[in-house]
């Protein structure tokens, strides 16, 4: 058994399904569950990183927080492997799509389409639990938004084959979006331009060399106009002797 879990959990972890410290897997066999144990990398794992317990009894207290929902999977189908993943791309979909469907070919006549469950409570709830149980009797994997995503199957190999399938699925989805509005960004560039130069606002009575370009609302004085005060000035123009214009030295007179 150890070296299933070891070479299903390196798979798992090399096609980027869980981090190097997140994830769990397990298998029901006679009543009893064995599942990886709570920090377990299941990358990396040991034959120490395996724990065995009671379906219908209580988590010892090195079980993962999820225990919680593979036990209530267990007892409300007729899974004998369930697995917990945390697919970035499942993740990202499900935050923004209420079901996940692939369009066709082998995902949809394995997956059908994955629901996104909804639930303000952490993944230790035994509400969150019955949630995740009462959804994979109809259903071979479903994501929990913000969460994760849970799998059940006649193995672990058939658990995981639903997990990746669907983070496949949901690459593919993200990658046409990108590629879509890229292609979009052209036209809509080319279209601000035309609005932008076709602009009421502008206008075109004034011509300085450049059509359509709106004249400048203030100009600059010409040399040796008188201004007015500046900021942090008093409230008059300065005179010529005024000190600070050079210390009081009068302008000086045409040479001689």
């Amino acid at each position: 058994m150890i070296e299933t879990f070891r070479d299903l959990g390196r798979d798992m972890f090399l096609t980027g399904l869980v981090s190097s410290h997140t994830g769990t897997m397990s298998v029901r066999t006679n009543g009893m569950m064995t599942m990886s144990r709570r920090g377990a990398m299941l990358g990396r794992l040991a034959a120490e990183d395996l724990i065995e317990f009671d379906v219908d009894g209580d988590a010892p207290e090195d079980a993962p927080d999820d225990a919680i929902v593979h036990q209530a999977i267990y007892r409300g189908t007729d899974a004998l492997a369930v697995i917990y993943a945390r697919p970035p791309a499942t993740m990202a979909l499900a935050l923004v799509e209420d079901r996940l469907s692939p369009a066709n070919g082998e995902g949809a006549e394995m997956l059908g389409s994955a629901p996104v469950l909804i639930s303000q409570r952490a993944i230790t709830s035994s509400d969150v639990a019955q949630l995740v149980a009462r959804t994979l009797r109809e259903n071979r994997v479903a994501a929990l938004r913000g969460q994760g995503v849970f799998a059940r199957g006649a193995d672990l190999k058939d658990a995981l084959h639903m997990v990746s399938l669907l983070d496949e699925m949901c690459r593919v989805v993200q990658i046409f979006r990108t590629l879509s509005r890229e292609e979009a960004q052209p036209a809509a560039r080319e279209w601000h331009e035309r609005q932008n130069s076709l602009s009421p606002y502008r206008d075109r009575s004034k011509s300085d060399g450049a059509p359509g370009r709106r004249p400048p609302t203030h100009t600059a004085p010409s040399r040796g106009t008188n201004v007015g005060p500046r900021r942090g000035d008093g409230a008059g123009p300065r005179q010529p002797t005024d000190p600070r214009n050079g210390g009081g030295r009068r302008p000086r007179g045409p040479h001689r």
